[in-house]
């Protein structure tokens, strides 16, 4: 039975095995961009926990660099751990 032509096709969410970055000079600050001009939305996962603010994050090497606060001053903190890049792709809305 063919589907409905309006039928919203479930999210299929991938793992990205690569290195990621928001850092210009990191060596995954291309792989973030290119997964971006796809159309990917990007979830960084440590020890299954999921991290906001992420600056980098690499599973083979088993770290996320995050922005930390500290009162009125934003520093940095890397946790290590079991490290997940997960990738779905973006709902067009028309």
């Amino acid at each position: 039975m063919p589907a409905d032509a309006f039928e919203l096709r479930r999210l299929v969410q991938q793992h990205f095995l690569g290195r990621i970055s928001s850092v210009m000079f990191d060596p995954g600050y291309r792989n973030h961009l290119a997964l971006m001009a796809d159309g990917y939305d990007v979830s960084v996962f440590l020890d299954d926990e999921r991290q906001d603010g992420y600056i980098t994050a690499d599973p083979e090497e088993g770290f996320v660099q995050r922005r930390a606060f500290q009162g009125s001053s934003v520093t940095t903190d890397m946790r290590r751990g079991a490290v997940s890049i997960r990738i779905s792709k973006k709902v067009r809305r028309a």
